[in-house]
């Protein structure tokens, strides 16, 4: 039975707010099953979650075509709810591939799955990388209303990704309205300026200055703190040892991490023994270059 493999992402990359995440290894799978007289969907998820026609999977999948019969699917998944890490996206993405491998007339490319993707979710940053895996900078089309252009950045052989995921849930709704509606003019030139820098860095493999540029955020960061004060404590500790390149991951809960593979272990040790960090998964991860992908 065809098997969805889609990776969780992290989003909001520094000043790369709506536009630049990357893909980690963790993953969710959805595994096609019978057909059925109705949509039965398996997870491990709590109530809140359908189990029917109205899972945010089947949802997306009919989007593709209304017309596929409805199947029996089970699915897996390592990535948490509302932390940050792409959880709906991963959701939409293998929805559109359900829906896409289930189709007799459509056979959608990676390009329009995302395009459809972007129309679901709202911003390329969480499914372009989910898709076409790595660091992935994504936008409108100035040319095409409706799509999207996407540029894959090489991620860095000796640098890992750590996430610092706090055991409570935030939902990107509720992180969104602590945003301002409008931004200091300084502010908002100095943030287009410092994603400017981290963009060159980065397809330059400057990762010295990358990671320092991780931490420039004028967007949304200073203004989430209050609901993620876990950012805060991660940053100065990173910092105390002479670590850089902190940010939060998507809307939160989670804080990302992008560290030398040779201090990887020490920075481990340092954030598990952390009394404010009690409770956090602090989980050493890989980055995912694959993107999401159907197995037979």
């Amino acid at each position: 039975m065809p098997e969805i493999i889609v990776p969780a992402t992290s989003a909001n990359m520094g000043p790369g707010f709506d536009s630049l995440g990357l893909a980690v290894n963790l993953y969710l799978k959805v595994r096609i099953s019978k057909q059925s007289d109705q949509w039965i969907v398996h997870h491990p998820f709590d109530k809140r979650v359908p189990t029917d026609e109205k899972n945010m999977i089947v949802l997306s999948a009919l989007t593709v075509d209304a017309s596929i019969q409805p199947h029996e699917i089970f699915v897996e998944s390592e990535i948490p709810l509302a932390r940050g890490l792409g959880s709906s996206s991963s959701a939409i993405i293998a929805g559109l591939m359900l829906g896409n491998e289930l189709s007799e007339s459509i056979n959608l490319s990676k390009q329009q799955i995302l395009d459809r993707a972007v129309k679901i979710e709202g911003h390329p940053d969480n499914v372009s990388p989910a898709i076409f895996g790595g660091i992935v900078v994504g936008g409108p089309d100035p040319q095409k209303k409706g799509n999207f252009l996407t540029y894959q950045i090489d991620t860095p052989d000796d640098y890992l990704p750590i996430a610092v995921i706090p055991d409570r849930e935030l939902a990107t709704s509720e992180s969104r309205e602590v945003l301002p509606t409008s931004l200091d003019r300084r502010k908002a030139v100095r943030n287009n300026a410092e994603s400017s820098l981290l963009l060159a860095a980065l397809f330059k493999h400057d990762w010295d200055n990358a990671a320092r540029l991780l931490e420039s955020d004028q967007f949304h960061e200073v203004y989430r703190t209050k609901l993620v004060p876990e950012l805060k404590t991660v940053r100065n500790l990173c910092h105390s040892v002479g670590i850089f390149g902190s940010y939060l991951s998507g809307a939160g809960t989670t804080v990302m991490i992008i560290a030398k593979k040779d201090q990887a272990d020490f920075l481990l040790d340092q954030l598990n023994k952390t009394e404010k960090l009690r409770g956090c998964k602090i989980k050493l991860l890989e980055f995912n270059l694959s993107g999401a992908n159907i197995s037979e």
